[in-house]
Order: C-alpha cells, then structure tokens, then sequence
C-alpha cells in the first residue's frame, strides 16, 4: 500500500507533452525550453521540502534481477532481508520499467536519460557515442570523484561506458572463484563488493559517484551456498524444470542480497550511509518460461522489463514510502543531478522523480529490443500495454498484443481483436515517441568483436 506521501512523487508529464502532438513530443525529447523551465521549477512536496545535496550518490546496479523476486516487493518463497532495510530507508517504486531487456541498451539508459533508440548502444557490437553526456560526466564536472565497477563484457572498457568516470574499474571473469563446466563467466557479488571496499578505503574525496555492477543473478545459476554446481541453458531449458530453476535464481539472489549488505554496512562505517543518495535498480528481469522462453533480451514482457526501483535519499528524505506510479530507468539520471543541485542537460529525455506525479492517464513508458533477430517494443500504462514484434516471432507468437495489466499482470490474454481502438491509439503514441527518439538520436557508433570475446558473450547468452 502506498502512503499519502507517495502521490507527491514522479514527473511524467505524458500525454500533454509526451504524446499531445508530435511537434510537442519533439520538444520534450530534443530538451527545448519548454522541458528546461518546468525542470527549473523545484518543487515543494509532502517531505516538507527537497532533500539535502548528498556528497557522495552510489548506483547499485543487480544485472537480471526481477522485481518480484525479492521481499520487499512481496515475494515470500525467499528473503531478501538487507536490500528491505534499503527499501525501508527509501523510496521503493514498484512500477519501474526498464527501457530494453538487456544490459548494453538499460545501462545506455541509465546512464544518459535516453531511450537506446536515441544513444545507439542498442546491439552487441555498438557503442555508447561520445557525443551523449552521461551522469558521470555532469558529476564529475561538478567536482564529484567517479568510480565504476563492473564485470559485463557488454559494457567493457573500450565501448564509451567509461565517459565521465576517473576510474572504470574492469573485473574480469578469469579471477572468478565461480566455475562451472570448467567455464568462469564474471566475478562474484563477494569480489565486487570486496573491490569497492577497497576503493573506499583509499579514496579521500569530499563527493563521490560509485556505479556497482553486481551480475548476480544472471545465468549461469549457480547453487548457493557456492558448491561447485549450478546450471546454464543458452536459452533452452525443460519446461518442467522452471521450478527449479527458479529455486536456483532465489539463491543466487539471497547471495546478491548478502553482499548489498556488506557494502551498506562499509558505507555505515565510513559515516557515508545517511547523507548517500543510494539507488537500487536492475537493468532488466529474467524468463522462467513465462512466455515460452528462458533468459532476457528476446522479449519485452514484463518479467524482462519491470525492474526494482530503491531510491534511498540523503538524511532519510521519504523513508518507507511506496510510490505505485509508472516510473522508466530514463529518469535516473535526471533524478541524481536534480538531487545533487546539478541542472541536467537538456538533451536529457528523463524527468526528476523529485517532480510531481501526473496522473495515471499521463503515465507511459517505452521499451525495445533489437537482439539476436527478436525486434519487438512495447508501450506500458499504468493499465494497459501494446507489444508490436517486428519481422516475425521465433516463437510464433502474434505481431500485435493487448494486454489489460490490471486484470491480467501475466500477460497471457490478448485482447487486441476485442480492441482495435485501442490498439490503433497506444499504436500512434508510441510511432510518434519512435520517430521523435530518432530524430534526436546520435550517431551510433560500431566495435569489431574479436573471436575471443565473441565466444565469451556466447557463454553469457549474448
């Protein structure tokens, strides 16, 4: 249940300017003045104000992690009982809707406040260009220290990820205490929160910006506690067995959790907790067969586009709210340098979620995916929500769906021969987000994969 304080929280300004007209929609996303003024206004809320310019804004970042998988969200096969005492001291979302289902397009996101049809990081050998501005690159012009950390080959040094950090800070998969097959596939949540404790310890900077990379809960599924065994699919699985597999993604999941907490524990001890901007999300979900399928990045149903959502503010602004609004991983970063006193660049397409919220009906988000010959896109309500594949489905489902999420959070009935009006409107809002998106997209920018690092990506599903 949401508090009274949570519907002062959330920005979107929808129809009227995201899909009015799309001379309006241009407006918005190109970030012209009419964007720039209402950001300028810094709105008073039921937190009796803004919250304090945090010195130092962490980015937690759980790769592949669902929303309902965890107990905060009221999961209850499995606990997950530090990133709860999080959402306590936070504002927990549980509407947020990742702009792409795999990692290269959400993390362009997040770090831009464009949707990946605008920063072209959208496909296994593209780029993030350099003529976007990322958050890192507005902190640290602002005087914050930058440090990233991250094991994904997708968003390795070398693809323009590292803009605006000091440090990226790369953790290969070959230090690994993880094996399986006689394969190592990334460092564990234990190594990655053990580097940044060792980061910390010899950093003496007055602002900081940390992005934490955990890749735990992505396949391969290993049991926990750690034992040598686990499992690995390649997009194939038994149907029959998504119970078990399952059961493995919860332990790797409270082994995530573990790790959080030792890393919150450390900001604790260092005096740097309370006065953090701390932001939990994940860059996209995980199928269990839900749709016929295994993995992420072929779909955007929701249990590979709805993500979690933790925003802990500084001095513990907003503490236990549950805000149920349709929030996007495009206004993070507008979010973190609106906190931090820093105007965001109006090239941005995110608002601040410091901003009020729109009502329901001006509520949308966008989410697509190009990958590995599955092109589809989907356009989320808070109710409704239209998926169009592209080309064919692979797995023969249908080229336009309707789905009533209310009634239907499963997404298993179709409704779009029942409701060919509404189809044809969420259709037209979103060709007309589409075209505005491109029209202000960069130039994208394209890596040669070499052999070795192409059989790595094969071996995380990519």
């Amino acid at each position: 249940m949401s508090t009274p304080n949570s519907t002062r929280h959330r920005p979107m300004r929808g129809r009227e300017i995201l899909l009015g007209s799309l001379a309006g929609l241009l407006v918005v996303l190109v970030g012209g003045a009419a964007l720039a003024a209402y950001r300028g206004g810094m709105v008073a809320n039921a937190f009796h104000g803004r919250p304090a310019q945090p010195s130092v804004v962490i980015i937690i970042l759980a790769d592949a992690l669902r929303a309902d998988r965890l107990s905060s969200y009221g999961y209850t096969k499995s606990q997950t009982p530090h990133i709860d005492a999080l959402a306590r001291d936070g504002v927990r979302f549980s509407q947020a809707i990742s702009q792409a289902p795999w990692t290269k397009p959400s993390v362009g996101t997040i770090f831009t406040g464009l949707v990946p049809l605008s920063h072209q990081a959208r496909t296994k050998g593209a780029g993030l260009p350099d003529s976007v501005t990322t958050v890192a690159e507005s902190l640290s012009a602002h005087n914050y220290a930058t440090a990233a950390f991250m094991t994904n080959l997708t968003i390795r040094p070398g693809l323009g990820f590292e803009q605006g950090f000091d440090e990226y800070i790369w953790l290969p998969a070959e230090d690994s205490h993880f094996v399986l097959n006689g394969d190592k596939y990334y460092q564990e949540a234990e190594l990655v929160t053990a580097r940044v404790k060792s980061w910390l310890a010899g950093n003496r900077a007055q602002r900081m910006f940390l992005y934490v990379h955990y890749m735990d809960p992505h396949r391969p599924y290993f049991e926990q506690p750690y034992n040598g065994q686990g499992y690995y699919s390649h997009g194939q699985g038994d149907p029959a067995e998504a119970g078990r597999l399952g059961d493995l993604y919860d332990g790797e999941i409270r082994y995530l959790d573990t790790h959080v907490g030792d890393l919150i524990a450390e900001l604790k001890k260092k005096g740097l907790y309370d006065q953090a901007l701390i932001v939990f999300t994940a860059d996209h979900g995980e199928e269990f067969y839900e749709h016929q399928g295994w993995g992420h990045g072929r779909t955007v149903y929701q249990e590979v586009i709805q993500v979690p959502l933790i925003v802990k503010y500084p001095g513990g602004w907003g503490a236990g709210t549950v805000d149920e609004h349709l929030v996007r991983s495009i206004d993070l970063a507008p979010t973190i340098l609106d906190t931090a006193g820093i105007r965001p660049p109006a090239t941005m397409q995110g608002v601040s979620l410091l901003q009020p919220a729109p009502p329901a009906d001006e509520q949308v988000a966008f989410s697509e995916t190009d990958f590995e010959g599955n092109v589809a896109r989907a356009w989320v309500t808070p109710r409704d929500k239209l998926i169009q594949v592209v080309d064919g489905d692979p797995r023969g489902r249908e080229a336009i769906q309707l789905y009533d999420l209310a009634a239907d959070p499963g997404e298993t009935l179709n409704l779009a021969q029942a409701h060919v009006g509404v189809v044809a409107d969420l259709r037209r809002q979103m060709d007309r987000l589409m075209i505005a998106a491109l029209e202000a997209s960069v130039a994208g920018t394209e890596f040669e994969i070499d052999p070795e690092t192409e059989q790595r990506l094969k071996l995380l599903g990519y």
